[in-house]
């Protein structure tokens, strides 16, 4: 016989008992059945681990230490079992929603909030594609927002579904206003990235979207290997390093919410680098059928950060699907 969780607390209760039939009342079994199985697991184990007496029972050596042990098992079997449930506990009015760092993820949580079923709204944020269909697959969220780069295909795995939010958002270069490439493209409106070649860069640290990869490609492509000098996840450190003329950095419109008067944006001649952002769900999710209204939530909110770009004087090409 092999030793199961439930066996163990059968060990641990007849030892807080202090006699197999008071453990058998508190197990609602009878006396005979609670002492055969007990012989079982005495046998599974190799030993007594009680001592018989018309009193009632007492551990030996080998119950002593298997108590102790089976006690500390439990306790962590308990306490894994209740932080899990806690994790993946859905409340009927809540709903889990994840995604890269993205400025309208704060407009999709507020248009669920204002959504009349619902009373709560978590956000997760994760750079990795992989971690985020991961947590939809087991259930730790509803929604996830997704980013896609040409050639970087996402996979779903089973049961996950996904829309298209933005068919295409453009890769930006964010330079210092008085830089002098800046400058010499005020008019044209556009630079081309070869003539990026001298700068160094600032971006976030390397993830599974493909992106650093399609954007190494296509420097190369214009002729040079980019000199990414620095990595930081957090865009407002990206855009000190900016305005102080340290470097450049390429952006999407709803990387940030707003830049500073010391900032300009150019689009890169050609449209080398885009991305199509997508909204995914769990099938098994009690939150699957709101997922047409979500999908509809995203793209208002992408489609509401795009105008206070172009309000601010930038003017992002992106398509809202």
């Amino acid at each position: 016989m092999n030793v199961e969780l439930r066996h163990l607390r059968v060990v641990v209760l007849v030892a807080e008992a202090g006699s197999v039939g008071r453990a058998a009342r508190w197990l609602k079994v009878s006396q005979p059945s609670l002492t055969a199985q007990l012989k079982r697991i005495e046998a599974a184990f190799g030993g007594e681990l009680f001592e018989r007496s018309r009193t009632g029972v007492k551990p030996t050596a080998l119950g002593r230490y298997t108590v102790d042990r089976a006690r500390a098992i439990l306790v962590d079997v308990d306490h894994l079992a209740a932080t899990v449930s806690a994790m993946t506990e859905v409340q009927p009015s809540a709903v889990r929603l994840g995604g890269f760092p993205t400025a309208p993820m704060s407009g999709i949580a507020s248009r669920l909030r204002d959504h009349c079923e619902i009373e709560q709204v978590s956000i997760e944020v994760e750079w990795a594609t992989s971690v985020l269909l991961q947590q939809l697959e087991s259930g730790r969220l509803d929604f996830a927002l997704l980013r896609e780069f040409p050639g970087f295909d996402v996979r779903l795995p089973p049961g996950v579904d996904a829309c298209t939010i933005v068919e295409s958002e453009t890769a930006y270069v964010v330079m210092a206003t008085d830089h002098p490439l800046a400058i010499a493209s005020a008019h044209r409106g556009e630079v081309d990235l070869a003539d990026l070649a001298d700068e160094e860069w600032i971006g976030e640290p390397p993830d599974d979207s493909g992106f650093h990869v399609l954007f190494r490609a296509a420097c190369e492509q214009a002729g040079f290997a980019p000199r990414v000098e620095h990595h930081s996840v957090d865009t407002s450190v990206q855009m000190g390093f900016v305005t102080s003329g340290q470097g450049v950095a390429l952006v999407s419109p709803t990387s940030y919410r707003m830049l500073s008067p010391g900032l300009t944006t150019r689009p890169l001649a050609g449209d080398p680098i885009h991305r199509k952002l997508m909204l995914a769900w769990s099938t098994d999710s009690p939150r699957a059928a709101m997922a047409p209204d979500v999908c509809q939530m995203a793209s208002h909110a992408y489609a509401e950060a795009l105008a206070a770009h172009a309000r601010l004087g930038h003017h992002p090409q992106m398509h809202v699907a």
